[in-house]
């Protein structure tokens, strides 16, 4: 009996130690994927695929930022920069933005930006010098083209829950070494809105220009015109504080092209040798569309209606403008489809219907779905990140050539001929 309870005894010691060995080990593994998920991999393999019935590359969890003067596309993961080179395959990790002393290094964890179901963490521009300059936890960070060390050159005044500082098209680079950014954030008291300017050695921010109190709520879009290279400014939201309007010196003074209206409400321009194209930023059944303005007569035309509004838009090397609505619950949404809209030189718009609209109850985890485009146009392709919809996993980054989306899509109903 006595030799019973020993074995018994030795056995539950037995267990016990096998139990916090596994115990150890799990631990040790989890803490080697949450670091080797913190580092990043050195690089992201794309691949052929076919999205929406369009032929492209798929790469997994990137965040699509820009393509440079040299046609490499740029894109990031949590804080991680990366960059596909003009002809690879694979985007190589580049640069890993820091946080500051904020809980927001966090986000560098996967498994933290599905939980919250939020992997836009970044913002980043490359200047012509190749500087980078990146928007993280509400702080301006630099790298100079020299070094690996990433500098604070500037604090966002307005950054927190709710307020993103600026949106994706807010920081724009016009030359060698000049950055300018506009600021984005809920303004409830409609206090002044500002563009702030870096230019020469990139440490210091100055204001370009400052919206007075109550003029706008917030500026949706900062853009150069490559045909004319003046500056353009896109601001919202309600029917007085939409505007668009252009400068030819450095935002010292602006002009408005108009204002008023939520026709004048919009997040991205695209300018043609001709024309400046937009789509609307709004749910109106009347003024929701596609319009273009003409340089030589200013006259203002409606291309086609939209259901929804339009965010993101781009022009490619041959000439193709592409845009694309999103899913927030706008009065014309007819449904939970998020769409891109394809312009050729010349040829009447198509519609490829992509997906559906996942988390789109109000609450913790409601968010609008997008199509995320590049910053800039005249890109060899048009590269775009989904979120927030059921057929793909958050935050996959598609390339389409402009052959594939120029064999895609139904024409649009709507279409007004020229």
């Amino acid at each position: 009996m006595i030799e019973k309870v020993s074995q018994r005894g030795s056995g539950r010691k037995l267990l016990k130690k096998r139990l916090v060995s596994v115990f150890f080990i799990l631990a040790f593994l989890v803490v080697v994927f949450l670091f080797i998920d913190f580092v990043g991999p050195s690089k992201i393999t794309v691949s052929d695929d076919k999205v929406f019935g369009l032929e492209c590359l798929r790469a997994r969890d990137l965040i699509v930022q820009e393509y440079d003067k040299d046609g490499n596309l740029w894109a990031s993961r949590g804080m991680k920069i990366y960059m596909l080179e003009k002809g690879s395959r694979d985007f190589k990790r580049i640069a890993h933005v820091p946080t500051g002393l904020t809980i927001l290094w966090l986000r560098d964890f996967s498994i933290v930006r599905w939980a919250l179901l939020r992997p836009e963490c970044i913002e980043m521009t490359v200047a012509g010098n190749g500087d980078i300059h990146a928007l993280s936890a509400g702080r301006m960070w630099l790298r100079k083209s020299n070094s690996k060390k990433f500098i604070e050159t500037h604090r966002l005044e307005h950054y927190g829950f709710g307020d993103q500082g600026i949106r994706n098209d807010g920081i724009l680079s016009v030359n060698e070494n000049t950055i300018y950014l506009g600021e984005y954030f809920q303004n409830p008291d409609r206090t002044s809105v500002n563009i702030l300017k870096n230019s020469g050695d990139g440490i210091g921010w100055t204001k370009a220009y400052a919206f007075q109190p109550g003029q706008i709520r917030h500026i949706h879009a900062l853009q150069k015109d490559p045909f004319t290279d003046s500056l353009w400014v896109c601001t919202g939201d309600s029917d007085e504080e939409s505007m668009i309007a252009r400068s030819g010196d450095g935002f010292m003074t602006i002009n408005k092209l108009g204002e008023g209206s939520q026709l004048w409400r919009v997040c991205q321009l695209v300018f043609t040798k001709d024309e400046v194209i937009w789509g609307t930023d709004n749910g109106d059944e009347e003024i929701a569309g596609i319009y273009g303005w003409n340089r030589r007569t200013s006259e203002l035309k409606k291309y086609c209606s939209v259901p929804g509004a339009i965010f993101f838009a781009t022009s490619l090397q041959g000439g193709t403008i592409v845009m694309s609505t999103n899913r927030e619950r706008m009065a014309n949404e007819k449904d939970d489809k998020v769409r891109l809209y394809i312009k050729p030189e010349g040829g009447d718009i198509k519609v490829v219907e992509c997906g559906t609209w996942n988390h789109n109850k109000p609450g913790f985890w409601y968010k609008y779905a997008m199509l995320r485009f590049q910053r800039y146009q005249g890109g060899p392709a048009l590269a775009f990140t989904c979120l927030n919809q059921k057929e793909l996993p958050d935050s996959e980054l598609i390339i389409v050539s402009e052959e594939s989306l120029l064999k895609a899509g139904v024409t649009a109903e709507n279409n007004k001929k020229k």
